[in-house]
């Protein structure tokens, strides 16, 4: 499990890397549109001073509000979103189960964890990750894990998000195997209608045989 100092320096990386990105586009802007920097500070309500850092991208405690403000000024759009990250803090039990079932994984199959989403021209700073892939024999498969059913159809929808942008041949739902878990699958048999209902035995099974099993759920 990532420590949490790992997990802060790389969100400030990634924050460095924001600001620099929107510094490009902010230059790129004013010299199209023929304004200077102090002309676009005045108009933005910020120092000449302040926007010469929020152009060089080192104003690091630039604010959403004074970034949307230079935005407008220069006729864009600031738009901010979080997504889950590719390295998560995860609970020790999460990694635990995760490594179980890919502990079974034989050859000519391997796999990875925490394995990222391609990037897109539409989501250059894609953040989302698969928990593990399965590759070999030409197919990828992905996994999840899951330690608690609160919201399964918003899993749904987030599981489909995810295979839309990352179109892999297969995926597995992990849900650790809870009696809460148990009851939610039970009581609602439409969860994840595409999905198989697998045995952890049988998915252990293909696993060790290198055989990338199907779309399926699977109580760990």
């Amino acid at each position: 499990m990532p420590s949490v100092e790992r997990l802060t320096d790389e969100g400030s990386r990634r924050g460095r890397r924001a600001l620099l990105n929107l510094a490009d586009e902010y230059r790129d802007k004013r010299v199209a549109a023929g304004l200077s920097q102090a002309e676009v500070a005045v108009a933005a309500g910020v120092s000449r001073r302040s926007y010469q850092r929020i152009e060089a991208g080192t104003m690091g405690n630039l604010t959403i509000a004074s970034a949307a403000r230079v935005a407008s000024v220069l006729g864009l759009d600031v738009a901010v979103r979080a997504y889950p990250g590719a390295n998560a803090m995860r609970a020790a039990a999460h990694g635990a189960r995760l490594a179980r079932v890919m502990g079974c994984v034989a050859p000519p199959l391997t796999y990875g964890t925490e394995v990222p989403l391609p990037q897109s021209s539409d989501r250059p700073f894609e953040q989302r990750a698969w928990d593990a892939m399965v590759t070999g024999a030409g197919k990828r498969t992905s996994f999840e894990m899951e330690m608690r059913l609160r919201d399964a159809q918003a899993l749904e929808r987030r599981l489909a998000l995810k295979r839309r942008d990352d179109p892999v041949d297969g995926l597995v739902l992990l849900v650790a195997d809870t009696r809460g878990n148990r009851r939610a699958l039970r009581e609602n048999p439409t969860l994840f209608p595409n999905m198989t209902r697998l045995a952890y035995g049988e998915l252990a099974r293909l696993l060790r045989a290198g055989q990338h099993p199907p779309d399926a759920v699977v109580l760990v």
